[in-house]
């Protein structure tokens, strides 16, 4: 018995590191193979996210690109550009865009139409008794007014903050630039339909200090205030985490609410590629990872039944076929050894090595045998 154990012992000493190491291993595969997978579903969800919001753009920039030299090639807008500034003037302009204005607004919930000469504002659609205040200069009006050729940019404007605008030149009869038509739409209608289309996503929108109006409506977050925020949770979060103000930051977020959000930031550049502020876009990854986890709590358990109904089988296999039979030979050649049950043949239960050993103590045990014959006759 006490040889039994031994060999148990030893098997086990060998056999249970062997399963454990295997384990680890395949293991470590499953749960490797669960973060590609919840890494994939995130890449795809943010993938439509960034691409929906490019998408989106270049449909607005086209759109406001397509309103504004039409209101610019109106035959009514150019004339009234012809005209001095008055209250003529700004009633002509206003009876060619009213309509446009009122459409626009309707659809996307704001917009602006404005009409500007000699950088000087003659009439605003959406803010009719704000006119002859001189702009800013503006690199894409400047570029306008110097080409005669339209164009559509992102940028800062005073009024309404973050917008797509189209900028048209409205030409004289000569065939010079007399001024601009500008077409404007809030970029906020744009993260809109961004949270519509993809339910579960949240986006807060941040711009430089430096380029925003006195006085910045918003709260201030470092250099930064927010200019759009599509739910408090984001924007407390940004509050408590400023690192996520990075242009290449992309993680895993927990609101207060126990969701989880994966983030990733999209710089927002102007007409003339200067950074402007940021976009924090996210989507929340709570039932991915609540899935991901009892799948792989799942698989773990899994693969802890398999592994231990396959030490058990194996550890019943050996102790059957090698360990039993090794044991009762070794009995068998102790007794021989002592000169006891040498009448009794050992039997050949397996064919393999350990069959072999039998057959070897059977003659073992037949030459005993015939050497006590040949000594009793002495």
């Amino acid at each position: 018995m006490a040889r039994e154990n031994t060999l148990t012992r030893e098997f086990l000493r060998h056999f249970i590191p062997a399963v454990l190491i295997n384990a680890v291993l395949v293991l470590g595969i499953l749960a490797l193979g669960q973060y590609l997978l919840i890494h994939q579903a995130e890449d795809q969800e943010l993938s439509a996210i960034r691409n929906e919001f490019h998408q989106l753009t270049a449909v607005y920039a086209q759109q406001v690109l397509g309103d504004a030299s039409a209101l610019a090639g109106n035959p009514g807008v150019m004339s009234a550009f012809a005209t001095a500034p008055s209250a003529s003037q700004r009633a002509q302009l206003g009876a060619e865009s009213d309509s446009l204005y009122r459409a626009l607004k309707a659809q996307y919930g704001h917009a602006v139409v404005v009409f500007i000469a000699n950088q000087h504002v003659l009439y605003r659609a959406n803010k009719p008794a704000f006119f002859g205040d001189h702009i800013i200069p503006r690199p894409d009006i400047s570029q306008v007014i110097k080409t005669g050729l339209p164009v559509a940019n992102l940028g800062l404007l005073k009024l309404v903050g973050y917008s797509v605008s189209g900028v048209a030149p409205v030409l004289s009869s000569d065939g010079g630039t007399i001024g601009i038509a500008q077409v404007s739409l809030p970029i906020a209608s744009l993260y809109g339909r961004i949270l519509h289309d993809i339910p579960g996503s949240r986006i807060a929108v941040l711009i430089h200090q430096d380029g925003t109006p006195d006085n910045p409506q918003g709260k201030v977050v470092g250099n930064n205030v927010f200019s759009y925020v599509s739910s408090p949770d984001i924007q407390e979060y940004i509050d408590k985490h400023p690192h996520v103000l990075q242009a290449d930051y992309s993680g895993i977020a927990r609101f207060k609410d126990g969701e989880f959000y994966h983030l990733f930031v999209i710089p927002l550049t102007g007409y003339d590629k200067k950074p402007l502020g940021l976009a924090v876009f996210g989507y929340n990854v709570t039932n991915t990872l609540r899935i991901a986890a009892i799948t792989l709590g799942a698989s773990l358990i899994l693969s802890a039944l398999v592994f231990l109904l396959i030490g058990l089988d194996l550890k019943h296999f050996v102790e059957r076929r090698i360990l039993a039979p090794v044991v009762e030979l070794a009995k068998r050649l102790r007794a021989i050894s002592l000169g006891e049950r040498l009448e009794q043949a050992v039997e050949q239960s397996e064919t393999n090595e350990i069959g072999i050993l039998q057959t070897a103590a059977e003659r073992l045990r037949k030459t005993l045998l015939n050497m006590l014959g040949h000594l009793k006759k002495d």
